[in-house]
């Protein structure tokens, strides 16, 4: 089983026994990060980092090559928000290089039949995200909110979808990342393996 991420990959492999694991990361300096961390934790084997943009893979031979993408793509639209100055935050949050729709149709592209698409992003991109996917054959099977407090407004949404999936939308009983005292919640615990 192969997938595609940044960061989180080191996770995955923590996680689930995982084939080869594939983090594509933009930003250069990161990308040396997400180098270093994998060689720290002898996951070289597993993970490879490469220093590429997402968009455009289909195009290099990497179209079907992939059971499951894990993304999690900036969350604002380049005209909306606070723009930061600092050049890396920038193009972490904002849609400078790599655009929704840019993600969603590589990330169709790059999966084979089948394949298993996931997604982390903003509730107020909803809407587009889910129109997205459909649009690029990665049909919505479940999604769950992520709320900081059980008292909050929802500040995540994770959305897996199927490649040519039929229709069929689960929603998730919601995710509280912290209890009222500040600390992480059971079930945030127990997803990290502390329990």
């Amino acid at each position: 089983m192969e997938s595609v991420h940044g960061i989180i990959s080191i996770l995955l492999a923590a996680k689930h026994e995982i084939g080869k694991i594939y983090g594509f990361e933009i930003q250069s300096d990161i990308a040396e990060m997400a180098n270093r961390s994998v060689l720290i934790n002898n996951l070289q084997d597993v993970i490879e980092i490469r220093n590429e943009n997402l968009v455009g893979l289909s195009e290099k031979g990497w179209t079907k090559k992939f059971d499951i993408v894990v993304t999690n793509p900036p969350y604002k639209k380049i005209n909306t928000g606070l723009i930061n100055s600092n050049e890396r935050k920038l193009i972490s949050r904002h849609e400078v290089k790599c655009k929704l729709e840019d993600v969603i149709y590589e990330s169709s592209k790059i999966l084979k039949d089948k394949g298993t698409f996931f997604i982390v992003h903003r509730p107020d991109r909803i809407v587009d995200i889910l129109n997205l996917m459909r649009q690029y054959k990665l049909e919505p099977k479940e999604m769950r909110l992520v709320y900081p407090f059980c008292d909050s407004e929802a500040n995540l949404v994770l959305i897996k979808g199927v490649k040519l999936g039929k229709a069929f939308l689960k929603v998730l009983k919601p995710l509280i990342v912290y209890e009222k005292n500040g600390n992480y919640s059971k079930e945030i615990f127990e997803i990290y393996g502390k329990v």
